[in-house]
């Protein structure tokens, strides 16, 4: 089967999870109808029909709430394959994307990057199915113009689209936001509730109940959330040993290791990554 340097995402598994981090990737998010609240790194938006959200490399997802009847199209693409679409466009815009990553777009818009979306999808089935060697060269070539198309068509759209604001938050929403965009950055070294305590000048019990009345989670639930991501994302996405992913994450042995990310993955690290790349 021919792999591509994109793929369709399903909307009711991020909706199921708790977080989940982009990292080494470029997305967007067209939502089709309902709503949505949403954290972006530490910055919240209200998403409705309509509403196109981009994000970038490492940045932090989180679906705060949403309607049941959420519907949209997500897709993530390799950063080496987004990056040439990229090349058009003047560093300062690009860092527009991080801080107003949501724009409202028009009728006609919608049904561009819908149309743009749909032939991306037909013409990628084709080349899954394609067996004879001339059709697989010309349909590869085919879907990477298409992909890259369609990064100039997000990028056009999105440049030409009302920006939509950030939403407010009250001092506890703040508190806890800042707390997950620390975790996120420093898992890989702290997972004591005293030391993100610290960083905001709280007790760490203060910081514990806040945490919990905002996500119905402990804060070392969410560090485990975080520190499990990292894990993750080292054993399928880099050739580190498990030795050295241990010490990455600043594991005193592999066992040690070992143990943690069984008791919370149910495999091992090594059967993890086996079974992950069948």
């Amino acid at each position: 089967m021919e792999q591509t340097a994109y793929q369709m995402l399903d909307i009711g598994q991020l909706l199921a999870n708790d977080a989940t981090v982009s990292q080494n990737k470029y997305g967007f998010f067209l939502c089709r109808k309902g709503e949505a609240d949403i954290l972006l790194d530490n910055h919240s938006f209200h998403i409705e029909a309509g509403v196109l959200c981009l994000y970038t490399p490492y940045t932090f997802i989180r679906i705060i709430r949403h309607t049941d009847n959420i519907e949209g199209c997500l897709m993530e693409g390799e950063l080496d394959t987004i990056q040439s679409a990229l090349s058009n466009i003047p560093a300062a815009e690009r860092f527009a994307i991080r801080s107003h990553p949501c724009v409202k777009l028009g009728t006609a818009e919608c049904q561009r990057l819908e149309q743009a979306v749909e032939m991306l999808a037909a013409r990628t089935e084709l080349l899954r199915k394609a067996e004879k060697p001339r059709s697989v060269r010309l349909l590869h070539t085919l879907v990477q113009a298409l992909l890259q198309a369609l990064c100039l068509e997000v990028l056009e759209i999105y440049f030409n689209c009302t920006t939509i604001e950030e939403l407010p938050q009250n001092r506890e929403e703040k508190i806890f936001n800042r707390f997950l965009m620390s975790v996120f950055r420093n898992c890989n070294k702290e997972r004591s509730v005293t030391f993100y305590a610290r960083e905001q000048h709280l007790s760490p019990n203060y910081l514990s109940t806040i945490v919990k009345n905002q996500s119905g989670r402990t804060a070392i639930q969410w560090i485990e959330t975080f520190t499990l991501l990292q894990a993750q994302h080292y054993l399928l996405q880099t050739r580190l040993s498990i030795k050295e992913i241990a010490y990455q994450l600043h594991f005193p042995d592999q066992s040690v290791f070992g143990r943690y990310f069984k008791k919370h993955c149910g495999v091992s690290p090594t059967d993890y990554r086996n079974r992950k790349r069948i």
